[in-house]
């Protein structure tokens, strides 16, 4: 009898320690960190208001969970993230708006992604936590490849506005896909914009909610098909803002603000890619830049022994708000241009080198700053 109590004790045992094996290996399974390393440094070297050298740069890391394959959370997975910012920008020295080190805004230590999200079917999807709209908002893979921040990651006037964010600075939000066929894609998302968003010192851990806050709310409408033969994305959205928010001339407030906004893309082959976007505001009184427009080309492979290898370029064109012009003493502003062209070396699968040439016409709209010019070069590590 006591042989077969040890034995059976034994067996529990072991298939305790085969259950609690097994469940140790589905939680290593859904769990996939990620490490990311970016860095530029820039020159401006003729041009501009001073010509000096500057070095930005990036860590973004963190986990991306797959809580169906942990927990048996059917079509559930979810990310948690940190990021480090540090160095320093050009736009400063060379008299713009847009700035010449996308790397630049929020120099500091943040929590960034803390959210979960929902598959129900293949047809809507559900997000919601601490994010930023520009995850799922006004973004196309084809903006990540500039140096300068005209587009990089999002159409910058969105953000010039100050009404709304992106790395590192996550909120509160929630976001609703709904794909009905391959072609259509729609999006709704609501964001809180608290009054301490963009404070560095808090360190993306304030997760309060205030009488003061505002709310951003973003819809989106996706097509993906053909045009003229040839594949395509377009999309169409806009940015509504409800709140107290502070105008240009921070003496007054308004409580409305709207921005429309829109892309298209073509895949001329399948190593040529073109993209053009457009971002408007009506609210002069708040948007600094009303309108802008960016158009890209991305070419792929140009040499048979470099076939990951990239040429890329970018063209931004903004304008200014006839309120900002006179808040400045100004008659007129004319348009700022910025011009990129960069080559982009894939040296292996996690390291890039990226050299660039950056042209800035009129800075800041002056006329009185000599159009400046930056060589600067990208350096990234992904594992």
């Amino acid at each position: 009898m006591l042989c077969f109590l040890f034995t059976s004790l034994s067996q529990v045992a072991q298939e305790k320690e085969t259950d609690n094996a097994q469940n140790t290996s589905k939680f290593i399974e859904g769990v996939n960190p990620f490490l990311s390393y970016v860095s530029i440094g820039a020159a401006s070297v003729s041009g501009g208001l001073e010509h000096t050298t500057r070095y930005a740069g990036q860590l973004y890391t963190g986990l991306q969970l797959d809580f169906e394959k942990i927990l048996g959370w059917e079509g559930f997975r979810g990310k948690i993230s940190m990021i480090n910012r540090h160095g320093k920008g050009l736009s400063n020295e060379v008299g713009s708006v847009f700035e010449p080190l996308n790397l630049v805004g929020g120099q500091s230590t943040f929590l960034y992604d803390l959210s979960v999200e929902k598959d129900f079917g293949d047809k809507f999807s559900w997000k919601a936590g601490r994010t930023t709209s520009v995850d799922d908002f006004s973004v196309s893979k084809l903006y990540f490849y500039s140096l300068n921040n005209t587009v990089n990651g999002v159409i910058r006037a969105l953000l010039l506005d100050g009404l709304t964010t992106t790395f590192p600075f996550a909120t509160w939000g929630t976001r609703l896909k709904y794909r009905p066929t391959t072609e259509h894609q729609l999006q709704l998302g609501v964001y809180q914009l608290s009054k301490t968003v963009f404070d560095e010192t808090r360190h993306g851990l304030d997760f309060s909610f205030r009488d003061t806050d505002d709310l951003s709310v973003f819809f989106q409408y996706d097509w993906l098909g053909k045009i003229m033969g040839y594949k395509s994305r377009v999309y169409v959205g806009a940015n509504q803002v409800f709140g107290n928010l502070t105008t240009l001339d921070v003496s007054d407030t308004s409580s409305y603000f709207l921005r429309l906004y829109g892309h298209i893309d073509l895949d001329w082959n399948e190593n040529l890619n073109s993209f053009l976007t457009f971002a408007y505001s009506p609210h002069g009184e708040i948007a600094k830049v009303p309108y802008q427009s960016s158009f890209g080309l991305n070419w792929k492979g140009p040499f048979n022994a470099r076939d990951e290898d990239r040429i890329l370029f970018f063209a931004t064109v903004g304008t200014f708000s006839d309120e900002w012009v006179a808040l400045q003493g100004y008659d007129s502003l004319s348009a700022e241009v910025v011009l990129e062209l960069g080559y982009r070396f894939q040296i292996t699968d996690y390291l890039v080198l990226q050299p660039a040439i950056q042209y800035d016409i009129t800075p800041g709209g002056l006329g009185t700053i000599d159009n400046a010019f930056i060589p600067g070069v990208w350096l990234e590590a992904n594992f």
